[in-house]
């Protein structure tokens, strides 16, 4: 019995992919496809600055003899927040999040911060990884800073460090603090009864 030489370069077709004519150009687009079209993949965060992240794939690719082919880093890939006019919800990722890398159809390099008109393609490429977004928030770690929005109608706000409100605030209805009520609370050490506050 023959010995395998690991030294021999493996290709990736299958036991009857040279049988037809059909089999042959059926393999040649499928490894086209795979090679040059980009959708998305499950992703890690290695750095962030500035509105860009660096991400790491979190799926390797796989050689001819079916080992791992460790990913490289995607670099500078702009992240999204909800962000509308000049009102935005700011929550930036951070190294070890994981989300998804996503690619454009077409270079759209030439977009960027401040652009109001459509840009021609930087380049001829397309569904590139050279021209991903992230998408944060996917398989990460329970959070211990949040807001939730329950079916039941109510907004729970969980900050052990406190919450900072810079500009005024208007409550329409009750407030309540230690049990004590903002609107029908009274007072202790007075003569006769209280109004309600004014």
């Amino acid at each position: 019995m023959a010995e395998e030489n690991n030294n021999v370069v493996q290709g990736v077709a299958n036991y009857n992919a040279g049988t037809s004519p059909f089999n042959s150009l059926s393999f040649i687009v499928q490894q086209a496809i795979r090679q040059q079209v980009n959708t998305c993949i499950i992703c890690k965060v290695v750095a962030c600055s500035d509105g860009y992240v660096d991400v790491l794939p979190m799926v390797t690719g796989v050689s001819g003899k079916g080992e791992a082919v460790q990913p490289t880093t995607l670099y500078k890939l702009p992240y999204m927040r909800y962000h509308a006019g000049v009102a935005a919800v700011i929550l930036d990722p951070v190294p070890g999040d994981i989300g998804l890398a996503v690619f454009a159809s077409k270079d759209c390099s030439n977009v960027k911060a401040g652009t109001t008109e459509p840009q021609q393609p930087a380049s001829f490429r397309g569904n590139s990884q050279a021209n991903g977004f992230y998408i944060g928030g996917f398989l990460n770690q329970a959070p211990s800073v949040f807001v939730e929005l329950t079916q039941g109608g109510a907004v729970n706000i969980t900050a052990p460090g406190g919450v900072n409100i810079n500009g005024s605030v208007t409550v329409s209805g009750d407030v309540v603090a230690s049990g004590k009520s903002l609107v029908n609370h009274t007072h202790m050490g007075v003569h006769g009864e209280t109004s309600p506050p004014l």
